[in-house]
């Protein structure tokens, strides 16, 4: 009766890691990658973005890409091929010129 148990302990334990060995390979990477968008279909919700010269297509809720526009720069995060999240991309902040030192007055 012992063995039994301990066999079926075992049993148990190699599938519960196994388990979940397979649902961590399984969880893709969420990506956040700034392109421009090449096409939008909101009824379909399909978004095909270019990211360093390559067209990406992706899913997206329909909600998700309502008032995205062709041409537009947007940064998204992505799992694999669904997307998670969009919003318009930030322009690059712009260096001020130095200030003009003024001449001291000479009077």
């Amino acid at each position: 009766m012992k063995k039994l148990a301990i066999l079926m302990s075992v049993v148990m334990l190699v599938a519960f890691t196994a388990g979940v060995s397979l649902a961590a390979k399984k969880a893709a990477k969420l990506e956040m990658l700034t392109g421009e968008v090449v096409k939008v279909d909101v009824k379909k919700g399909n978004l095909v973005i270019k990211i360093n010269g390559k067209d990406q297509t992706l899913k997206a809720e329909p909600q998700m890409l309502a008032g995205i526009t062709v041409g537009e720069k947007v940064t998204i995060e992505k799992s694999g091929k669904t997307l998670k999240s969009i919003k318009p991309a930030e322009a690059p902040a712009e260096k001020e010129a130095p200030a003009e030192k003024e001449a001291p007055k000479t009077e």
